[in-house]
């Protein structure tokens, strides 16, 4: 009797790749068709339900020490709360106060910056303005000075016979 993977992981109750898993961790001498499957003989079916037979006590053992551990070591929230973070919230802390200082200062150090900016910025405008201001008060000057030599210049009227003349 020979059967294929798949006949014999249904006969043993697990996944096709489960045996040929088996196999090749066990150094299982198995034959192969001429395609390359493994074709399995009573011998070999034999000796893979004895490892699965192994497996699955190896498998009990472990969930029932699972199980017994996990009975012992059930947490409860403020157990998770004592073990896992309290312990981090005092150092948390200290880094959040430490990261508020340095943004506090760099917030300073912002404002500084711009204040002195500005002052620098007011300075030059009220330069701006004070020469804006002595250019005013020199073309007033001019001003007065042209005016008055207009005046000066101006040729007087005649107010005399021409005048009456031009009446007529």
């Amino acid at each position: 009797m020979e059967l294929k993977t798949s006949s014999v992981a249904k006969r043993l109750g697990v996944s096709p790749k489960t045996v040929q898993r088996w196999i090749k961790k066990y150094n299982i001498p198995c034959p192969r068709n001429e395609a390359g499957h493994y074709v399995f003989d009573a011998e070999t079916i034999t000796l893979l339900e004895q490892i699965k037979f192994e497996q699955g006590a190896a498998l009990e053992e472990e969930s029932d020490m699972d199980i017994e551990t996990t009975a012992k070591e059930t947490l409860y929230p403020d157990d998770i709360f004592e073990t896992h973070v309290k312990p981090h919230i005092e150092e948390m802390t200290a880094r959040l106060q430490s990261v508020e200082r340095k943004l506090e200062q760099k917030a300073d150090d912002v404002v500084s910056f711009q204040v002195l900016q500005h002052r620098k910025e007011i300075d030059e405008l009220v330069e701006h303005i004070q020469k804006l201001e002595s250019r005013i008060v020199q073309l007033e000057q001019a001003n007065r000075h042209l005016a008055a030599e207009q005046e000066r210049l101006k040729k007087p009227k005649r107010r005399g016979l021409s005048r009456i003349i031009s009446l007529f």
